[in-house]
């Protein structure tokens, strides 16, 4: 599991607008890391080829699946809306021409923000608050 230590790039350079906003090299994951207290992470996936038992949105393709960590607890969640997407990171605000998400967090970078540590990797995403987490791609999702 990744940690303080492992962290090799800067969350202030992926600051968007009071928040940190990443996508995988693929953009099939987006991640929001948020210090308000709404949320403290979460990331989506824009397609799924395998959806966690039980999830309500498995019926519903417009649904994408994400995964959460909130007050200390990781579930599983289906999303309408960009919920944990940032803004297009070319400053457009042109609806559907510039896909949001942020700057990139390549295979092998480990980002943190306060407790939060996210490590991206061509398997997935996997991120951390406090011990507790998940592990997110479009194959395969896990909670821990």
């Amino acid at each position: 599991m990744p940690n303080r230590d492992d962290v090799n790039v800067d969350a202030r350079d992926f600051e968007q607008q009071g928040h940190v906003y990443f996508q995988s090299p693929s953009k099939n994951i987006k991640c929001g890391i948020y210090v308000d207290n709404l949320h403290t992470v979460g990331c989506q996936l824009k397609n799924a080829t395998v959806i966690p038992a039980g999830l309500e949105c498995a019926n519903n393709p417009a649904h994408e699946v994400a995964a959460t960590v909130m007050n200390g607890q990781a579930q599983f969640v289906c999303l309408n809306q960009g919920v944990f997407v940032g803004p297009p990171t070319d400053g457009s605000t042109a609806p559907g021409f510039h896909e949001g998400g942020g700057k990139v967090l390549e295979y092998g970078q480990t980002i943190g923000d306060r407790s939060v540590i996210c490590e991206s990797s061509s398997a997935g995403v996997r991120c951390s608050v406090d011990g507790h987490g998940f592990f997110i791609a479009a194959d395969q999702q896990s909670l821990f």
